[in-house]
């Protein structure tokens, strides 16, 4: 249950006109989900382009919000390849930002469900009634990564978590989303991705996942319309996609 005052978990909230979705591959044949966290799961992403500027302009140094979205959806490794364009990124992301992360985080969200992003209850609660298994896999570390978990609407329950910070290459390279489905004993066209980032949808495309882009703070340009294969507007949305295409199997195996 999610705790009083503070989840957006709840389902209709904000949500946009639904629009038909024409789907690139059956939502039948998806044997387990697996989630990105940041922007995906929670709100972090705002965090992120709020705070990094503003630590950027404290150290002496222009990080415009460009530069954070740069870094949005892969390692923070990926700061020292961008120094040339952004001086000072380095600096900021890895010796300021990130050891003070969980700090930042429980300020902009102190309840517990409130950096949720909205369907993130619904989906992960019908993922474990209907024996789904989920995945966590983010460029975020494993401390972080729990810390979030734990803050969530609801006790969530994935089957296993992946850390970028473990010995995967940095998405766009699908390495961590192989693993998720080797862990979770599916082929990749069997595992459901979810992303908000450029670097995710690449990163499952080449994988050879099917995938769900979720906007969230991230404008897609040509490059990264090339890599969607399907867009929905929240995780309830994925909830109902997932019901929808389940229902029509059982209809026609006659359940």
């Amino acid at each position: 249950m999610s705790p009083a005052g503070g989840s957006r978990c709840a389902g209709g909230q904000g949500m946009e006109e639904k629009k038909p979705v024409a789907a690139p591959f059956d939502g039948a044949q998806i044997r387990g989900v697996i989630f990105d966290m940041d922007g995906l799961m929670f709100d972090t992403e705002t965090m992120f382009l709020k705070v990094l500027p503003e630590i950027g302009m404290a150290n002496g140094y222009d990080i415009p919000p460009a530069a954070a979205r740069a870094m949005m959806g892969c390692d923070s490794r990926k700061a020292v390849e961008l120094e040339d364009q952004y001086p000072g990124l380095n600096h900021c992301l890895n010796e300021e930002y990130t050891p003070n992360r969980l700090k930042y985080f429980y300020e902009m969200f102190p309840a517990p469900g409130s950096a949720d992003e909205p369907g993130l209850c619904e989906l992960t609660e019908y993922l474990e009634e209907q024996n789904i298994p989920y995945a966590v896999a983010s460029s975020s570390t494993r401390s972080d990564i729990m810390a979030f978990l734990a803050h969530a609407g609801r006790q969530l329950h994935p089957a296993c978590i992946l850390s970028g910070k473990e010995g995967f290459r940095s998405k766009p390279n699908p390495d961590i989303f192989l693993a998720a489905a080797m862990e979770l004993g599916i082929d990749p066209a069997q595992a459901l991705v979810l992303e908000d980032s450029a670097h995710g949808v690449k990163a499952a495309r080449d994988g050879g996942f099917p995938c769900i882009w979720i906007p969230d703070v991230v404008e897609p340009d040509e490059e990264m319309r090339r890599n969607i294969q399907m867009e929905l507007p929240t995780l309830a949305d994925v909830k109902e996609w997932l019901e929808q295409a389940r229902g029509r199997k059982q209809e026609k195996e006659g359940k």
